[in-house]
């Protein structure tokens, strides 16, 4: 092979270990390195399992060798080949879960490497049946735990039942082979070896550990489909606001530190906005305070329909709309930056489009205004701050937004104000404030 066919084999092997790790500069959403950490727990969770299934594998192991040395008659069938591979194996299993245990926290690609662990377990597993008797073996029920290992860390139901078709399909050609002799069959002690190449027996084993392994992996995924279900409408009791379905207060600052820690990190940007209900007060005195509720409700509609984000499977969520406190709303948008000088504004104002906070912004007051909420017409001010420029820390940027927020009443109200700027986005035929 030329030098120039290795350094482009170096280079693309290189490429996909970076696709399979964050060295590639791809740069993660919060919500999904919240995902990604819950996946590394679940992948550390199967990793001590199966130290604890080899650790039970190696008693095993000694407690048969104990019995079985006195049993001469009944093991002298067993080639040191017999002894030796089923050994060899069990310690290319530690080996790689010991890397496994060591690197897993590298990648963020956890699916892809599931798989590939779920791979070897499969390859270890039918190794152990077949030296231990293919068609007598005690030994086929391993496929039942890696089965329930890929319940527990796969989030997809196809996976686990991909990895239950495989055993079925990696126990019936393990099988087959022994049948035709492609593998000679291994005699077992104890064991009517006949059974080995008895084609009804065969079946009938191979239909049953097939049948159990499915039941299994349906079992196992409505298990976790429920716990994860659970774990869900838990979260949202937890991070959700009961009147607008909007995200809390304390999520809100959760949320925020993780957007600068990782706009710190990947040198992006993001902008955080603080919307007030005007005269919010007068309106639940003149309309009552289940009106005033319908409108926090449909504000937050509103909200949720001008800003990046869809319900649909899969769902996905790049900003961040949460529910400040009484009438102010809030909204964090990663990846974007304020429009700044009086054209920039002017052409937000002529073309909602635009991209940047400013015209999400304008977007949702604009809408407030012109559509009218539980038949009521009601505006909004809103101000805008922008990571790094208006502040490098939670409490800064949301100072920033506030004090905006402020000015923008002060000015008239319904409008856009950007922080330090003294930039407003004004209602068409008004003064800018």
């Amino acid at each position: 092979m030329t030098d120039a066919a290795n350094a482009g084999w170096r280079s693309y092997l290189m490429k996909r270990w970076n696709r399979l790790t964050f060295v590639s500069g791809e740069v993660p959403t919060t919500e999904e390195l919240d995902l990604l950490k819950e996946s590394r727990k679940r992948v550390k969770t199967v990793i001590r399992a199966r130290w604890a299934v080899l650790g039970v594998l190696a008693l095993y192991g000694v407690f048969a060798y104990v019995f079985f040395r006195h049993a001469a008659p009944d093991v002298s069938g067993l080639s040191p080949v017999h002894r030796i591979v089923p050994i060899v194996a069990f310690f290319c299993v530690v080996a790689y879960n010991g890397w496994y245990h060591y690197s897993h926290g590298w990648f963020s690609r956890i699916r892809s490497i599931n798989q590939i662990q779920l791979l070897f377990d499969l390859v270890f597993v039918t190794v152990i049946v077949h030296y231990s008797g293919g068609a007598v073996s005690w030994f086929w029920t391993m496929y039942l735990v890696l089965t329930l290992s890929a319940a527990l860390v796969m989030d997809r139901r196809s996976d686990t039942l991909a990895i239950a078709l495989a055993g079925a399909l990696a126990y019936g050609g393990l099988l087959t082979f022994e049948f035709y002799g492609l593998i000679p069959p291994v005699p077992m002690p104890f064991e009517n070896n006949a059974l080995q190449q008895t084609f009804t027996y065969e079946m009938t084993k191979w239909a049953w550990v097939s049948i159990s392994n499915f039941c299994v992996a349906f079992v196992g995924v409505y298990m976790m489909d429920t716990i994860r279900r659970r774990e869900s409408q838990l979260r949202e009791l937890v991070v959700k606001d009961v009147l607008t379905s909007l995200y809390n207060r304390r999520y809100f600052f959760y949320r925020l530190n993780s957007e600068i820690q990782r706009a710190k990190r990947y040198g992006r940007t993001l902008s955080l906005l603080i919307l007030d209900v005007d005269d919010f007060k007068k309106f639940n005195d003149q309309h009552g305070h289940p009106a005033g509720d319908g409108l926090l409700r449909g504000l937050a509609e509103v909200i949720l329909g001008n800003i990046r984000r869809s319900d649909a499977r899969p769902s996905y969520e790049v900003d961040i709309a949460c529910r400040y406190g009484g009438e102010e709303f809030s909204v964090i948008l990663p990846e974007a930056a304020s429009v700044q000088g009086a054209a920039a504004a002017e052409r937000i104002r002529t073309s909602i489009e635009t991209r940047g906070a400013v015209a999400v912004a304008e977007r949702i007051r604009m809408q407030v205004e012109t559509s009218p909420i539980e038949g009521l017409n009601v505006t909004v001010s809103v101000g805008v701050a922008s990571y790094p420029e208006h502040g490098t820390d939670a409490e800064a940027l949301i100072k920033a937004a506030d004090d905006a927020m402020y000015k923008a009443k002060r000015a008239g109200k319904n409008r856009v104000f950007v922080s330090g700027t003294g930039m407003a986005i004004v209602p068409t035929g008004e003064d800018d404030g």
